[in-house]
């Protein structure tokens, strides 16, 4: 979350884990357990979830506050981000590829989204365009993932891997250009390559791109085409 409200009450209340407890009730045994922003007036608050995988996302239910603040889920945005550069890291999501989902704009307690088609991402991210509070008892997710392919026994270490984007392309610096019969050929290229930090294999062409590491100010990021697969080297 962009801040946590710190109640002057002893009670358990308004860490970001609370939106995603399984609880949609405001108040259980005395405690708050809603997520729930602090106040302030530079900043538009916002929470956000790492999925840990692309999903193709189709469905959100958001439940707010019901005991007071009808205002709790108005004037809000609702994003899903591809993220650049790397699929298994928190990134700076604005630099990432927002879909947008939704913007409530009246007032209600509880909300249910519907995501437009090909709506694809690792995060999600709830954001109000005031600097008003947020306050989010619980989200629900709903979607499908995207097929990534690991790829083991081809690592430069024990731990390292490939982890695809399946019908996207990737912007970015390119280090070698050859090419490769199917995908794992073009990954194996980049493992043995120590400056490759992803591939991005052209299933029409068979044309395999290595890549290199992203690197501030550059304009890195996934596009979607069926016809080319992304795999980073993690």
């Amino acid at each position: 979350m962009s801040s946590i409200y710190v109640p002057p009450e002893g009670y358990r209340c308004c860490n970001s884990e609370y939106a995603v407890d399984g609880e949609t009730s405001v108040w259980v045994g005395g405690d708050f357990l809603c997520a729930h922003t602090d106040s302030n007036d530079n900043q538009k608050q916002w929470w956000a979830v790492d999925l840990q995988n692309v999903y193709d996302i189709n469905l959100i239910h958001i439940y707010g506050r019901t005991d007071c603040c009808p205002n709790n889920l108005v004037n809000l945005d609702v994003e899903v981000i591809m993220p650049t550069c790397t699929c298994n890291r928190w990134n700076n999501l604005d630099e990432g590829n927002i879909f947008h989902c939704h913007y409530q704009a009246s007032n209600i307690l509880r909300t249910t989204i519907n995501c437009p088609p090909d709506t694809r991402g690792r995060f999600v991210r709830i954001k109000r365009r005031d600097t008003e509070p947020l306050y989010i008892c619980e989200i629900e997710i709903y979607g499908n993932p995207i097929n990534n392919l690991l790829l083991s026994g081809l690592s430069r270490t024990d731990t390292a891997y490939a982890c695809g984007h399946i019908g996207y392309g990737y912007v970015g610096p390119v280090i070698a250009t050859s090419v490769a019969d199917s995908p794992i050929q073009c990954v194996r290229m980049c493992f043995t390559n120590t400056a490759c930090s992803s591939a991005e294999y052209d299933k029409k062409t068979k044309v395999c791109l290595l890549q290199g590491e992203c690197e501030n100010g550059t304009q890195s990021h996934l596009v979607q085409e069926n016809n080319k697969d992304v795999f980073f080297i993690q």
